[in-house]
């Protein structure tokens, strides 16, 4: 609990404002490097996601893929260009992608664990060179990617119709409920019909991460004035949205479901929505729930990551 508590104040001291919050990104992530475990991180996931939408039906040679919130490191446009060979849209709200970590997200890259079918051989090959770019921009423009930062969530520069996928992972936790249906009403203009959605959203309380005793939906037990007093700032901030809240939103904005898979703990294994979920451990006891969330189901409180995997209609143009 201390590493969690201490993980909190230092966040909270950081976050009061936008100012201090950028300061924190600017220490940790352009002069300590800290992305670089990240990209480690994406090295390891994207293989997963590749699976995931292969096995439902998503059609990836020469897709059109967009990835937002994309983070600090070039490695999206890598890893599309060798899974459809090419590299596709990164659209970022807050992230800024650095020089520093060029040589790292090729590497990385290069080393991901993809299925054996693509032509990954020669897609590596057209890799091997960005080492050596100039910049994190020349590299991207020789691929022929598109990056676009500083976007708004009801504004994204993108075509209508102009894309096969979107995917994020682990960003729209961090968006205001108002923000998160905005930028689901532009994914859907962005899609060309039939195209998919696919979010990972992390449910788990953001001091989770930094010590494994808090409790991962300890989040849950604060009331909405409690939470935005405590947690309310740019860097704690989660919008604390149950899995049946997102679902909702994205129905709203007119998608239709393919499926919701739930990842439980303490296995780490992903379900499918409807498969019982025994197994899973409780996020926090239902009798120290806020009143906001007494309603909520068995299985949104055993669920501590979903990915959420939507289409637009066949039918629907625009």
């Amino acid at each position: 609990m201390i590493r969690a508590i201490a993980k909190g104040a230092l966040f909270g001291g950081f976050g009061i404002t936008s100012t201090t919050s950028r300061l924190y990104r600017t220490i940790t992530r352009e002069w300590m490097g800290s992305q670089a475990t990240h990209v480690d991180k994406l090295q390891r996931a994207w293989p997963e996601y590749v699976d995931v939408w292969r096995a439902n039906g998503v059609e990836l040679d020469q897709a059109d893929v967009w990835i937002h919130e994309g983070g600090w490191t070039p490695f999206p446009f890598f890893a599309n260009h060798l899974v459809t060979g090419k590299p596709g849209f990164v659209t970022n709200r807050g992230g800024r992608m650095l020089d520093r970590y060029l040589a790292r997200a090729v590497n990385g890259a290069i080393a991901c664990g993809l299925p054996d079918d693509l032509p990954l051989d020669e897609r590596r090959r057209d890799l091997e060179p960005m080492r050596w770019a100039k910049s994190v921009g020349d590299a991207i423009g020789d691929l022929g990617g598109v990056l676009h930062e500083g976007v708004a969530a009801d504004a994204i520069p993108l075509a209508a119709s102009s894309v096969d996928l979107c995917h994020t992972g682990g960003t729209l936790e961090h968006y205001h409920p108002d923000e998160l249906a905005a930028l689901l009403r532009e994914a859907k203009r962005v899609l060309r019909p039939g195209g998919v959605m696919s979010h990972v959203f992390d449910h788990r309380d953001h001091l989770h991460h930094a010590d494994a005793s808090w409790p991962y939906l300890n989040h849950y037990r604060m009331s909405d004035i409690s939470y935005r007093l405590f947690c309310g700032g740019p860097l704690l901030y989660h919008n604390r949205l149950l899995p049946r809240e997102v679902a909702g939103l994205f129905e709203e904005a007119g998608f239709e479901k393919i499926v919701i898979r739930r990842m439980m703990l303490p296995s780490r294994r992903y379900v499918d929505d409807g498969t019982p979920m025994d197994e899973g451990t409780f996020g926090i006891q239902r009798s120290r729930l806020a009143d906001r969330f007494q309603d909520a189901s068995d299985d949104d409180l055993r669920t501590a990551a979903a990915h959420y995997l939507y289409r637009k209609p066949a039918d629907e143009i625009g």
